[in-house]
């Protein structure tokens, strides 16, 4: 295959990649729940679509600390001017350990979305910490999507286990395509006979660069 006949790539998010093809195959719902922001010390922010919905709800939560998942959502609290307490490693289980180890006086508020892919908030209360969950977002399959067209030698990235429910509602794998996962989370997602590879950092650039190589 010529430079000139790369095989495309599509990216199965929320938000685009100038590199590859977006595939908007999720829906988000932004709601509007009544938060007392008085109440907590800290947030814990697991994607960019939780502070999204927090700057709908009340400007309030930026004077509250935020610890954020990874890099790209602490861009997004810096770039809304909120204030940042620390940063994850882009996995959960870096979020327990933080709050357990530095945190675990502070009174936190994790907003999230309807459904999530993990037992984060169970995990950290069975250790003593004092956390409530607020319903922010709620996310569902965008069936425009399914007038997309992948070709059979496509190059797939998914960015939560999500996307990959969306995908199988709209769509079938084919033992041809090769797919990137961005996180064993994710990877967990998919099913059994579907081979990947998963970058080293979990985060959409890393995916990009990997499936590049591809």
């Amino acid at each position: 295959m010529t430079d000139n006949q790369k095989t495309p790539i599509y990216l199965f998010s929320k938000t685009s990649h100038p590199d590859v093809i977006h595939v908007p195959v999720l829906n988000t719902l932004f709601l509007q729940p009544a938060i007392n922001f008085d109440d907590y010390d800290a947030i814990v922010l697991t994607s960019k679509q939780a502070v999204t919905a927090l700057e709908k709800i009340s400007p309030k939560w930026r004077e509250i600390p935020a610890l954020s998942i990874a890099s790209k959502t602490e861009e997004m609290v810096r770039s809304a001017g909120g204030r940042l307490l620390d940063r994850g490693n882009g996995y959960g289980d870096s979020l327990d350990d933080i709050i357990v180890r530095k945190y675990s006086s502070l009174r936190w508020l994790y907003p999230r979305p309807k459904v999530v892919a993990s037992n984060f908030k169970e995990r950290v209360k069975e250790r003593g910490i004092v956390m409530d969950d607020v319903i922010v977002y709620e996310t569902s399959c965008n069936q425009t999507c399914r007038d997309i067209e992948l070709p059979d030698d496509a190059i797939l990235i998914f960015t939560s286990p999500f996307t990959i429910e969306c995908f199988l509602e709209l769509y079938e794998f084919k033992a041809s395509y090769q797919v990137v996962a961005i996180g064993t989370t994710t990877a967990k997602a998919l099913p059994e006979e579907v081979k990947y590879l998963m970058p080293d950092t979990p985060n959409v650039d890393a995916c990009v660069a990997l499936a590049e190589q591809l």
